[in-house]
């Protein structure tokens, strides 16, 4: 390796004046980035593509995405009733996701029926989600009574409307 001491070396190394690292960033960012020095520029074009991106990812859930996040209330429902029969949850806990649980089963109810659904009985379908949210709302008042012989039949009930939910869900699915 040569090591160049003196001022009037050919060396390329030996230079007196060090180059500048801002313009050696900038054309980095440049080249690399696509940035160009205007910076205004750039954020006006960042803020016109967002709205488009937002637009395409608040696309509204079909028919059979909302039956299948009832089927996940209806679910968590009951297998939260199985864990406090089971008393492996504490109360709080289960009451507290009963409640929930029925509060997202009637948001979903009340989404999935705004629009008419194609060959599907809107009428009983609304029948089950009335009636689900009503007994999932009733399983947390009987937590906080301890009640549970009342909240195993309950429960029991629950489980043939999942089943129900479960046969009217893959109609939708089938006729999308």
């Amino acid at each position: 390796m040569k090591l160049c001491t003196e001022s009037t070396c050919d060396c390329p190394q030996a230079v007196s004046k060090p180059a500048s690292t801002k313009s050696v960033i900038s054309s980095a960012q440049t080249l690399l980035l696509g940035m160009d020095n205007n910076v205004n520029q750039m954020r006006l074009e960042r803020l016109l593509i967002l709205p488009v991106l937002f637009c395409l990812a608040c696309k509204p859930p079909t028919p059979a995405e909302q039956m299948d996040s009832m089927l996940s209330w209806l679910a968590t429902a009951r297998m939260t009733g199985e864990s406090w029969l089971a008393h492996t949850t504490p109360d709080t806990y289960s009451r507290q996701t009963l409640e929930l649980s029925g509060e997202k089963i009637g948001q979903v109810a009340t989404e999935l029926l705004k629009s008419p659904l194609s060959g599907v009985d809107t009428a009983r379908l609304e029948a089950l989600f009335t009636r689900s949210r009503v007994r999932v709302e009733a399983m947390a008042r009987l937590i906080a009574a301890k009640d549970a012989p009342d909240f195993g039949r309950q429960l029991d009930s629950l489980g043939v409307d999942e089943k129900l939910a479960k046969e009217l869900a893959d109609s939708i699915e089938h006729k999308q």
